[in-house]
Parts: C-alpha cells; structure tokens; sequence
C-alpha cells in the first residue's frame, strides 16, 4: 500500500539527571513523612526468618516494606531472611527505583546503603565548597616565556 501506515516507536527517554532528581525528591518525602528507617548493627549469620520478622516488630515497620542494602552480602543470609516474608522486598542500593519508595510503606536502610544511595543521587559530582579556580595574571606578560 503506497504511503500505508509504518510501526513507530514512541517510547520517551529519561535522562540520567532527572531519574536522579526523582529518586532525590522521593527519598526527600519519605523521609519528610516518616517512611525512612535507619538501621545499624543488623547481621545474620544464617537465614532466619524468624529474626527478621522480630527486627521488623522492634522497629514497628508494617504493610509494604522495602529493605535497602548496598551489595550483596556475602552469604546471602540477610536477603535470604527478609525475602520470605509477605509484603517485603529487598533491592540494593545501585538499583533503587523511584516508584519502589513511592510504593513501599516505610523504607529500611543501613547506614552504607544510605553512603551508596547519597552517592548515586548526589547530583554533579563536583562539591559545592570548591574554590573557584585562580584567576590568571593580568599584568599582561606571558608566563611561557
């Protein structure tokens, strides 16, 4: 068929600054409202179940929690612990996505999951106390000579 209809692909790219202004301004209204929890100390030396769910009573974390951490442990008992519980997931700290904050109930974080996601989102990468560069000489001599 002359000028017939052609497939098309109208799918939107997002481009790295605003995926990390998202993800900034999402943790910004958890935080805002209560959704973050920080916790240190927390380790498994097997998987148990059970102890997570003791860790999630002490800290009053109910419906849908999200467990951030910042790598894979090396065991794997952490994840293994909270992975079989209803209504929890466990991502790590690189992959965090802004609609599992916007989904999840309350946010658990450690204290280098929080150093990773602080560092993923943090903005340019140049700190902001940085001095400007000197200005050059302007007594009109070259200095390569």
């Amino acid at each position: 068929v002359a000028h017939g209809p052609h497939p098309r692909d109208h799918d939107l790219r997002v481009n790295k600054k605003m995926k990390r202004g998202a993800l900034r301004s999402a943790l910004t209204d958890a935080l805002r409202s209560d959704k973050l929890a920080i916790v240190q100390g927390v380790e498994f030396d097997a998987p148990a179940t059970k102890r997570a769910n003791e860790v999630l009573e002490a800290l009053e974390l109910t419906g849908r929690v999200l467990v951030v951490l910042p790598e894979p442990s090396d065991s794997g008992a952490f994840e293994k612990s909270f992975r079989n519980i209803a209504g929890v997931k466990v991502v790590y700290a690189r992959s965090l996505g802004v609609y599992e904050v916007i989904a999840a109930d309350r946010v658990l974080l450690t204290p280098e999951a929080l150093d990773v996601v602080e560092a993923t989102v943090g903005g340019t990468g140049r700190s902001t106390t940085e001095e400007a560069p000197a200005p050059a000489s302007s007594d009109g001599e070259d200095e390569s000579a």
